[in-house]
């Protein structure tokens, strides 16, 4: 990686659906230089997917909740692997305090947040305890930040 990459990679942060052509024309390089060094960038697993952003409320997906696990150090493959199945769960961290795990979780409403996580999450083998903390509005929310050059 360089700063040639790395500057592609901030056009891609902030869309991923530009067209190499015009990073191509923002970095001064040529358009297949750019688009053989993205696909050289996924080809090394540094660019996992092209994704998109959601207004979640235009859909009704307005329920996010972070949760902070404390687990049984001896279970934690087995519960990672679990949690991950779970679809709400949109991210998994491990910490080190004041939780042993702490999950970012989207639902429609406090009902499907109750049935298809909390009961889920409490059930597993090998959790000890876990908090719940709903938020009620985003101001920020990016998937990464790398400043073009």
């Amino acid at each position: 990686m360089d700063n040639i990459d790395l500057a592609i990679l901030g056009y891609l942060c902030d869309n991923s659906r530009i067209h190499s052509t015009e990073i191509a024309a923002g970095i001064e390089l040529s358009t297949s230089t750019v688009h053989k060094r993205i696909e050289k960038m996924r080809e090394n697993g540094i660019i996992r997917d092209f994704t998109i952003k959601v207004d979640t409320d235009m859909i009704g997906q307005n329920v996010t909740t972070f949760i902070g696990i404390n687990i049984e150090q001896s279970k934690r493959i087995n519960i990672i692997n679990k949690l991950k199945k779970i679809d709400d769960v949109l991210e998994i961290y491990e910490l080190l305090e004041p939780y042993d795990l702490l999950l970012k979780v989207r639902t429609f409403d406090i009902h499907s947040l109750k049935e298809n996580v909390l009961q889920v999450v409490s059930s597993l083998d090998g959790i000890k305890d876990s908090q719940s903390i709903l938020t009620t509005k985003c101001h920020k929310e990016k998937s990464c930040v790398i400043f073009k050059k």
